[in-house]
């Protein structure tokens, strides 16, 4: 059996990098890894290495103690701005831009389908990012119901219901 040659061992380990990083792309939130060494970081340094040093033994004369070593560095810095200037900010940000329910409450909504007296009708809660439509009933007794296109306040929101009172532009009144 004859040894295998440098170029060969980086390419094998690019290959396995490359695996590793498709299963942590596709179970990667599965496992929370909040340690010093995060896979999400380790799998890309030995990538870049790997990369480095197959290249470099493929394409150039040098040694291979300088290819290892240009290695390490530019992996070294592609990973610190891959996490720097991605990997924190992705986390850091909100996993999606729609709104939860509970921030629904307080807010002023337009009825869509007229809310009956006993029963329920449906809403349409307007933002920034677009409009939402939900099944919305009264908070408290009422003497009539409430017509389309009238305006109505969500007090509550539960099980995916919102309950609503007439809104007055001045309660105070």
């Amino acid at each position: 059996m004859g040894s295998l040659s440098l170029e060969t061992i980086y390419f094998y380990g690019l290959l396995v990098c490359a695996g590793i990083a498709i299963l942590l792309f596709l179970f990667g939130d599965i496992f929370e890894f909040d340690g010093p060494l995060d896979p999400m970081l380790i799998v890309p340094w030995l990538a870049f290495v790997s990369l480095v040093g197959f290249l470099g033994e493929r394409l150039t004369t040098l040694s291979s103690l300088f290819i290892l070593l240009i290695g390490v560095a530019l992996a070294t810095i592609l990973v610190f701005l891959l996490n720097f200037y991605v990997l924190v900010p992705l986390k850091n940000s909100e996993s999606t831009l729609s709104t939860t329910e509970k921030s629904f409450e307080g807010r002023v909504a337009t009825v869509v389908t007229p809310i009956p007296i006993t029963g329920m009708g449906e809403i349409k809660i307007s933002s920034v990012t677009g409009s939402t439509t939900r099944p919305a009933s009264f908070y408290e007794e009422q003497t009539e119901s409430i017509k389309n296109s009238s305006q109505v306040l969500i007090i509550e929101v539960r099980n995916h219901v919102c309950y609503v009172v007439p809104y007055k532009e001045n309660f105070i009144s």
